[in-house]
C-alpha cells in the first residue's frame, strides 16, 4: 500500500462469488465490507446474523447494527444516495481519508454513480486510479505455500478425473470407427463432457468456468467447446482443456491434453511432438527475473522455425500458434502474471509465482488441433516445480 500510495482498501460482496473478497476474507464463506487503512489490521463490516462466520476471518469485525442504518435510508428516497451515506458514515467512524481503492462487483453504472455521490459526500477521500495491476492484483501475483498446496490438490484431482474418464472409454465398444457406449449407442462428445463433469464432482471439483472436450476440426480453434452431438471416432485428435476450482469457491486448477483414440495419423504425431518439445523448451526459459514477453517471442521463433505461423509475425493469424503462452492460476482461472507480446506487458517471472504453460498448434481447415497445457511453480529458491503429474501421451489404446 506504501509503494502505490494508497491509504486505505474498501472491498464489498461475498466470497463465495468474487475472488477478491474470498481473498480478502481468508477463503471464509461471508458476505461484508472489507476496510484497511495503511498499516493497521484489516475491519469486517457484517450483518449481526453472520457474527459466528465473521469471526472465522480473523479480522477485526464490526456488525451493521452499530449503524443506524434504518435511519439512513428512511431520510432517503433513493436507495443508491442512501447507501453512499452509510458507508461515509462507516469510513468516518474508522478515521478513513486519503487515496482509497474500491473493490466490488456492482454493475459498473451503479459503481460509478455510488463513488461519484460518495466523494461528494466525503470530502476526506480520493478514488486511487489504478491503471495496470491494481493492489489486489499485486498481492494475488504470487503465492504462499498454502495457496500452492490447494492447487497442486486441485491438480491431482483433475488428473485422476481425466484418467478415471479415459479409462471409461477404454472399456467401450468400436463399430466402424465410432466409439459405443451402453446398449448400442454412439458415445456423443456431450457424454465425454458429463462422464468428466462427474468425475470432477465425486473430487470436489466444478466446472464454474466451463469446459473444452472439442475434436478435429473444433480442436482446431482454441476457445471451441466441442459439439456435444458430434459422435467420438478413432483417430481424431480431441482437446480435453479441464480448468475446475474448488466447490463452493477457492483455487481453480488448469490442464489440458490432446488424445487420438486407437490411433493417431503421421502428420497428428509430428505435430504433436513440435508442441510437446516447445513445452519443454519453454520449461528451459523460465527463470527467475526474466521478462514473461522474453520467453513468448522465443517460443514464437521456435514455432516459426517449423514452418508454423504466430502472432510475431503474424498479429492476424487465426491458424499455427494463435494464442499467448499461458497466465496466472490461482482464485481466477486466469490471473498475472501474462505471456502477451505486447511491449506494455512488463510481467517478469518471480519467486511464488503459478502460471499455465500451455503451446499448441491449430489448423481447423485440416481438421486437427493440439494442444498441451501442464501447471508451474517457481518456489522460493527459484526452482521450477512442475504441478501436473499426468503423462502427455497422443494414442489411447482402445
Amino acid at each position: 500500500m506504501k509503494e502505490m500510495k494508497i491509504d486505505a482498501v474498501f472491498a464489498q460482496g461475498s466470497s463465495s462469488s468474487d475472488p477478491v473478497m474470498y481473498y480478502l476474507l481468508n477463503g471464509i464463506n461471508v458476505t461484508a465490507t472489507y476496510i484497511k487503512k495503511r498499516g493497521e489490521k484489516a475491519y469486517i463490516i457484517h450483518n449481526p446474523m453472520e457474527r459466528e462466520e465473521a469471526a472465522k476471518t480473523g479480522l477485526r469485525l464490526i456488525s451493521m447494527n452499530r449503524y443506524d442504518m434504518r435511519s439512513i435510508y428512511n431520510k432517503q428516497k433513493d436507495r443508491l444516495k442512501a447507501s453512499a451515506m452509510l458507508w461515509k458514515t462507516a469510513l468516518d467512524s474508522l478515521k478513513v481519508k486519503g487515496n482509497v481503492a474500491f473493490y466490488g462487483s456492482a454493475a459498473l453504472g451503479y459503481g460509478f454513480n455510488f463513488l461519484k455521490y460518495l466523494i461528494r459526500l466525503d470530502k476526506k477521500i480520493e478514488i486511487a486510479y489504478e491503471p495496470d495491476k491494481n493492489i489486489i492484483m499485486k498481492a494475488r501475483e504470487t503465492k504462499d505455500l498454502d495457496e500452492v498446496s490447494s492447487i497442486k490438490k486441485a491438480g491431482q484431482r483433475v488428473a485422476q478425473a481425466f484418467d478415471a474418464t479415459i479409462r471409461q472409454v477404454q472399456a467401450m465398444k468400436v463399430i466402424n470407427g465410432t466409439i459405443i457406449r451402453e446398449k448400442g449407442k454412439k458415445l456423443r462428445i456431450g457424454d465425454l463432457k458429463n462422464i468428466m463433469r462427474t468425475e470432477l464432482y465425486e473430487r470436489g471439483l466444478v466446472n464454474s468456468a466451463g469446459l473444452i472436450i472439442a475434436q478435429g476440426r473444433d480442436a482446431g480453434i482454441p476457445h471451441n467447446s466441442g459439439q456435444n452431438q458430434e459422435p467420438v471416432k478413432l483417430g481424431r485428435t480431441i482437446v480435453f482443456d479441464i480448468y475446475p476450482q474448488f466447490i463452493g469457491g477457492g483455487y481453480y486448477f488448469d490442464f489440458t491434453r490432446t488424445v487420438c483414440f486407437g490411433y493417431a495419423v503421421p502428420k497428428y504425431k509430428e505435430i504433436y511432438q513440435q508442441v510437446k518439445d516447445a513445452q519443454d523448451f519453454v520449461y528451459s526459459r523460465l527463470k527467475v527475473a526474466t521478462k514473461t514477453r522474453n520467453v513468448e517471442i522465443a517460443l514464437c521463433k521456435f514455432f516459426e522455425k517449423h514452418g508454423h505461423p504466430t502472432f510475431f509475425t503474424n498479429p492476424k493469424t487465426e491458424i499455427g500458434y494463435c494464442h499467448s503462452l499461458g497466465h496466472g492460476v490461482g482464485l481466477n482461472i486466469h490471473e498475472n502474471p501474462g505471456f502477451s507480446l505486447f511491449k506494455n506487458n512488463k510481467d517478469i517471472l518471480a519467486p511464488g509465482m503459478v502460471f499455465t504453460v500451455e503451446p499448441g498448434l491449430y489448423y481447423p481447415d485440416k481438421g486437427f488441433g493440439v494442444r498441451l497445457e501442464d501447471i508451474v511453480y517457481i518456489d522460493k529458491k527459484g526452482r521450477l516445480v512442475e504441478l501436473t503429474k499426468c503423462p502427455r501421451n497422443l494414442v489411447v489404446e482402445i
